[in-house]
């Protein structure tokens, strides 16, 4: 009997030092914004140092996923701007930098506006991030959808373009914030463009109630804020990856007037 319970002591007192040596700790992305402010990628987790000792044992456990705070700049303030994304995505990519640099392109900032996800927004003077209506049927056909064979994309069927999101992870959308508009562009490339494919046009809705209801679809071949022949993910406004836990990166900023300022609408 004593030859069976030694192995189970063993295997409890492991267990037991396992459980009592967790550390609290996370995963970081920071992606930079052109104005010297980020957003931080967050994923906290219970590390386990033995584990490697204790068979079958994880190292990691409790991961929160990663969620997404913005840092204004020359600030150690945060605020909290979106929930997370799952940490099983993320972590086997994370030695990927073109990866992870897509994850940084959805976020972005137009006219001293940040964004996520084409899903919330800062607005000047607010202490926390505004979420847009994402049960609205013309939100969801434009930042969901990925082909065009719906009746409103027949245009873009027409002129032989797709939304930049076939092969790609994520697409990289905007929100372009004024006082009295909300927008949101989406990126058009060549039908049969290689990824990553240049921009050559947008797809546009628009929203007078802060992103709750939005109306006026349209096709673009002259976007408000993308830079027509560049690809999406290096477009001058999105967030740029500028460190990963503690290896840190010296991304390009162009200059982009669109990040700061918006010029007087068109009418």
């Amino acid at each position: 009997m004593s030859r069976l319970l030694a192995p189970l002591t063993v295997a409890l007192l492991l267990s037991a030092t396992l459980s009592a040596c967790s550390i609290r700790t996370h995963d970081e992305i920071e992606c930079g914004l052109p104005d010297g402010s980020s957003f931080i990628l967050r994923n906290s987790y219970d590390w386990y140092p033995l584990a490697k000792f204790v068979p079958h044992a994880s190292e990691r456990l409790n991961s929160t996923g990663f969620s997404t705070y913005y840092r204004p700049r020359n600030s150690g303030r945060e605020i909290h701007a979106a929930g997370a994304h799952s940490a099983s995505l993320i972590l086997p990519k994370y030695n990927d930098l073109d990866y992870i640099a897509r994850l940084c392109a959805l976020h972005g900032m137009i006219n001293g506006v940040p964004y996520v996800l084409a899903n919330r927004y800062i607005p000047p003077g607010a202490d926390g991030a505004r979420k847009l209506n994402a049960r609205d049927e013309l939100f969801r056909a434009v930042i969901f959808g990925r082909e065009v064979d719906q009746p409103q994309f027949e245009d873009i069927k027409d002129l032989e373009l797709r939304f930049d999101r076939n092969t790609v992870s994520w697409a990289v959308d905007t929100i372009i914030w004024r006082p009295d508009l909300l927008a949101i562009e989406t990126p058009l490339v060549a039908k049969n463009a290689p990824d990553p494919a240049p921009v050559v046009g947008a797809y546009r809705i628009e929203s007078r109630d802060g992103g709750q209801s939005w109306k006026n679809p349209h096709l673009t071949l002259k976007p408000e804020v993308y830079k027509l022949g560049k690809p999406a993910a290096e477009q001058c406004f999105v967030a740029r990856l500028i460190r990963i836990d503690g290896r840190r990166f010296k991304p390009d900023f162009p200059d982009c007037p669109v990040a700061f300022a918006l010029p007087e609408r068109r009418q």
